[in-house]
């Protein structure tokens, strides 16, 4: 009982150092992000931060790759149950549902690597499912439509994000969906 409530506590006490870091990302970059203001804003003392993170920038990290992985997970669900053209739907879904996260982490303050690496989950994924779905596929000219095709989606999330979200993830995903469809007809 008294592990578990610990835990709790631990839990709760990451959350909040997590959230305001997050709340500092929506003015300024990590660059500009100190441990005092993450400690000032969680109202914590310092000690209690680095019992958790060596660092803002090991916290940014940790809330990067928990972002991903989760991401990581739906797109593999998604393509093991279903096609492509919900993956997109998925994704969009997933960033909306998290928007306090994603819209701070895709906007000018964030990683702009981070949503690249997000979109090429599927790249892996996608490789094997269309080699099998045609007799012959050239890599380098799959690599340069999946390029073309990735970077098209990385600009219309983020415009989609920074601009607030207002349109659904199935229209942003239709969108996608229809702009990538439209590149492969002389792809294959």
């Amino acid at each position: 009982m008294a592990y578990e409530k610990a835990d709790r506590r631990v839990k709760y006490t990451k959350m909040i150092i997590k959230n305001s870091l997050l709340e500092l990302m929506k003015e300024r970059p990590i660059s500009k992000v100190t441990v005092t203001d993450i400690c000032k804003k969680a109202d914590i003392n310092r000690n209690t931060f680095y019992s958790h993170y060596g660092n803002q920038f090991e916290l940014l990290s940790n809330i990067e790759g928990e972002l991903y992985e989760e991401i990581r997970q739906v797109a593999e669900r998604t393509l093991n149950l279903e096609t492509y053209e919900k993956l997109s739907y998925e994704i969009c879904k997933y960033i909306k549902a998290n928007s306090n996260i994603c819209g701070v982490l895709f906007s000018e303050n964030g990683d702009k690597e981070l949503l690249k690496r997000i979109i090429y989950i599927s790249h892996e994924l996608n490789i094997e499912k269309w080699k099998k779905e045609e007799k012959y596929i050239d890599q380098k000219l799959f690599d340069n439509w999946y390029t073309f095709t990735a970077y098209g989606t990385i600009a219309v999330i983020e415009k989609w994000v920074n601009s607030g979200m207002k349109e659904s993830p199935s229209k942003i995903a239709a969108f996608i969906n229809k702009a990538t469809e439209a590149v492969s007809k002389d792809f294959y």
